[in-house]
């Protein structure tokens, strides 16, 4: 393993998943040099077990700003896809234009027609429209297509803007630009300690130490114990819980579903992932025959014809939720230049973490669309 011995830089990112790669790939197209220290982790992370949504309906149904952020992010994730594409030469299969959710009987039809309306009216006490509508099973099986839907599907919640990405090749295609650009992406870097000196903090890490004047902690769960190392007598408190999904991957079929609904998605090789499940179950990550039962049974409520296709694979993974749902996006207090930055849609949110959020950790004013989103809200 390469030593990085004592190295500066002007901007440290701490993980290496959809956010700090979407933020560090931010920080060098302002010309900031910069590392990306990504530890290996002995559990399923988020950005390796994801469903690949790119997804507002349903988003912020009790939060206004939160709503504008996932739709506006999801509008903008054409065009960073298309950069994306371009410079990486990597495809990430992106499919926008359509997005939904299927309800099984009557009760899930009426929760789910209830969260449209609170959206909607919230959207118009601004002078706004939603961009979701609810569906009848006739009009979802007219989307749908030729493949017959279940007799319990009642109907649908339904978004024009949503979609849906390869989101393994969305990540490799995030480094491997941020790397063409110079930045250093640092794999199998832990940092154990940081210090700080009168201009930097100084980070101690298995692959030597690193200066930088400006830190962002980008790791998910781990952004616990590394604000933790700021002031270990009195740490920061970072309300982050694990949520685990269980994902199944069934065999390749022929092509019948061209757009995803949430949890049940075909990927561009023919192959249909089935999930997610929303878990408490600290960091385990294992799977459990009665989940994959019950996701199995709901697929073939959805589509039938799926009853004879084989599941290949399952998987667990654990989501970074905050206490309240929403995103932490924040300078922690009495440690100025270190920001921490978290939230369980880091896909969605990636072109607004790339184009927004680097600025304001360079020194910008912090920008009006994130400033709900602060530490400060947990401690009122």
């Amino acid at each position: 393993m390469s030593s990085l011995h004592l190295k500066k830089y002007d901007v440290c990112v701490i993980g290496g998943g959809y956010m700090g790669s979407a933020v560090a790939l931010g920080l060098v197209n302002l010309g900031a040099r910069v590392l990306v220290a990504d530890k290996i982790s002995n559990i399923q992370k988020a950005s390796k077990a994801n469903f690949g949504l790119v997804w507002s309906q349903s988003k912020g149904i009790n939060h206004r700003p939160y709503s504008l952020w996932s739709q506006n992010a999801v509008r903008a994730t054409r065009d960073f896809v298309k950069s994306l594409e371009e410079e990486s030469t990597i495809d990430v299969e992106l499919r926008l234009g359509k997005g939904m959710i299927a309800c099984l009987g009557d009760k899930e039809l009426e929760e789910k027609t209830q969260v449209i309306k609170r959206l909607h009216r919230a959207a118009a006490s601004h002078g706004e429209e939603h961009p979701s509508q609810m569906l009848d099973h006739k009009e979802v099986q007219e989307l749908v297509g030729k493949i017959p839907l279940g007799e319990a599907v009642t109907g649908a919640s339904f978004s024009p803007i949503d979609g849906d990405l390869n989101p393994l090749l969305f990540l490799k295609a995030m480094r491997k630009v941020f790397q063409k650009k110079g930045g250093i992406f640092a794999h199998g870097c832990t940092v154990q300690a940081i210090e700080k000196n009168k201009e930097n903090f100084v980070l101690a890490t298995t692959q030597g130490k690193i200066e930088a004047p400006r830190i962002v902690m980008a790791a998910g769960h781990g952004n616990v114990d590394l604000a933790a190392m700021l002031d270990p007598n009195n740490p920061p408190e970072i309300p982050i819980v694990p949520e685990k999904g269980q994902l199944l991957v069934t065999e390749r079929v022929k092509p019948f579903l061209s757009f995803p609904m949430s949890g049940l998605r075909q990927t561009e090789c023919g192959t249909v992932m089935i999930g997610t499940t929303q878990e408490d179950t600290g960091f385990d990550v294992s799977t459990t025959v009665s989940v994959a039962a019950r996701l199995s049974n709901r697929a073939i409520q959805i589509f039938p014809s799926l009853s004879n296709t084989r599941i290949v694979r399952s998987w667990g993974g654990l989501r970074v939720l905050t206490s309240d749902g929403l995103p932490i996006y924040d300078e922690i207090k009495g440690h100025p230049n270190a920001f921490v930055l978290a939230t369980h849609s880091c896909v969605t949110l990636a072109s607004l973490h790339f184009s927004l959020l680097p600025p304001w950790i360079m020194g910008k004013e912090k920008p009006k669309e994130i400033q709900p989103f602060n530490l400060e809200r947990f401690h009122v």
